[in-house]
């Protein structure tokens, strides 16, 4: 089944019936970020909405897989973490080297028999995130970053782990923010939907 790029399109997916009675999935973001896996103690995001003032929320981050794009701001506390824990001169693509690293003694045999014991059902991955690093070496490089990937197939090893044991498994995909192509800092609510990258070369390497 196939859909065009229309709500009107999209309003006649249906949720598939298996779905229905999951009742427990397990949502990975698994990136770079995951190496420093830090980020501020923030506040809680549907009060911020709620709000309507975005104006602290971006420096003060408190997801971590935003660590990117927090670093970016100067006066943050990502920032003097960062340089406290790793130095001025580490940039974030720098910790890749060691994500690889860790990822040759990753069995994913062992995580989803993690989530098989609390009876999730489902498992979603960030196959990319936002800082466009992807999470299986693609036959298809980043052009402004050719080596921003995984060495090892994490989204392929880790479905072929979650199918064994008789779970669903659905990927995610930010296909529309992509810092390895606009580095532009996200500063509010505005900038989240002025960034989304519409370059034919980027429209090129993502479909």
């Amino acid at each position: 089944m196939t859909y065009e790029p229309t709500l009107e399109s999209v309003r006649t997916h249906e949720v598939p019936d298996w779905y229905h009675n999951a009742k427990l999935g397990i949502f990975i973001h698994w990136g770079l970020y995951s190496v420093p896996a830090w980020a501020p103690h923030g506040g809680d995001i549907g009060e911020v909405f709620e709000s309507g003032d975005m104006s602290q929320w971006f420096r003060l981050n408190s997801y971590a897989e935003w660590y990117l794009n927090t670093l970016k701001f100067e006066d943050s506390p990502t920032r003097e973490w960062h340089t406290r824990n790793y130095g001025a001169d580490f940039d974030y693509d720098d910790f890749a080297a060691g994500f690889n690293s860790a990822l040759r003694r990753w069995q994913p045999a062992d995580m989803v028999s993690l989530f098989s014991e609390v009876k999730a059902r489902y498992v979603v991955l960030t196959t990319k995130h936002h800082d466009g690093f992807t999470l299986w070496p693609s036959d298809i490089p980043c052009p402004r970053k050719p080596d921003y990937h995984t060495m090892r197939d994490v989204v392929g090893d880790l479905t072929e782990a979650v199918r064994d044991q008789g779970m669903k498994m659905a990927l995610y995909y930010s296909g529309g923010l992509d810092w390895a192509f606009n580095e532009t800092r996200i500063n509010d609510g505005a900038d989240v939907f002025g960034t989304i990258v519409q370059t034919p070369e980027f429209v090129d390497y993502s479909v």
